[in-house]
């Protein structure tokens, strides 16, 4: 095959429901910018060639039938020679992220091998794809595929444990990354980890025992005073720093989370 085929799918809303969204065959890895970042899931089939996959601190040697996940805002590299290539569905939904998790499919264990019999079906239905089967088609292939991978034991309630606190690590390692940008919200998180805003408050709640809002002001703030101390910015720039949009609002968060006004605050901390 010469070139990539690339099929885009329209994504749903059911939060219970496992959404594809691509269905490719990706025959020129080499030229495509690493590391690579998805903002949902994505099932990988090797076709041909050989390459290393590696992620966070792992490194595995992936050939013609090898099957490895990649997972939402967690980047990867794939270390390829010149006849490498592969197929990909990236896919999306509660239902997605549930039954990986069911499956102990993570980002410490995305690796599969001696699924060869995956590749002619998967080389199959990407070629009869058309604007009018698209959709079901690559769905009834993420599905079946998917079925491969549950063995049907259920977990321990530790189990479980474990794998909704690394979940929620990698949402809070984002937050903490990216809380000076203006537009982090539970939107945002939503479209990246590929969960509904309710569920994302809810984790928040749990493990926090604060809101995601509380969160995120308190991560601003004690920002803003570490800029107090070590920078000549005056509070306006400093609002801006930290994320928000309107000086007014930094304000009020400012003086409640600290007891004094922003001026107030200034003039406190650097006399510290």
């Amino acid at each position: 095959m010469s070139e990539s085929i690339c099929r885009f799918m329209t994504a749903k809303n059911e939060d219970t429901a496992i959404q594809a969204a691509r269905f490719v065959y990706e025959t020129e890895c080499h030229s495509l910018i690493q590391p690579f970042l998805h903002p949902i899931y994505v099932f990988h089939i090797v076709t041909k060639g050989t390459a290393i996959f590696r992620i966070r601190d792992n490194e595995y040697s992936l050939k013609r039938g090898d099957a490895f996940f990649a997972f939402p805002a967690i980047p990867y590299y794939l270390d390829a020679d010149g006849e490498f290539e592969y197929i990909y569905i990236s896919f999306m939904g509660n239902g997605a992220t549930s039954h990986l998790l069911k499956c102990k499919i993570t980002p410490e264990n995305p690796f599969y091998s001696n699924y060869g019999f995956l590749c002619t079906l998967f080389e199959n239905a990407i070629r009869r794809i058309t604007p009018s089967n698209s959709k079901l088609l690559t769905e009834a292939v993420l599905y079946y595929a998917l079925s491969f991978f549950d063995n049907g034991d259920c977990e321990s309630e530790a189990d479980e444990q474990k794998h909704s606190n690394s979940v929620f690590q990698n949402i809070v390692d984002y937050v903490d990354y990216h809380y000076r940008e203006s537009d982090i919200s539970l939107g945002r998180l939503a479209n990246v980890f590929s969960y509904t805003e309710k569920y994302l408050s809810s984790l928040f709640k749990k493990n926090m025992q604060i809101g995601f809002i509380s969160y995120l002001n308190n991560l601003r703030i004690q920002y803003a005073c570490e800029l107090i101390q070590k920078s000549n910015m005056n509070m306006s720039e400093i609002s801006t720093a930290c994320g928000y949009s309107d000086y007014s609002y930094f304000s009020k968060v400012f003086k409640k989370i600290t007891g004094h006004s922003p001026t107030d605050g200034l003039k406190y901390i650097k006399n510290k």
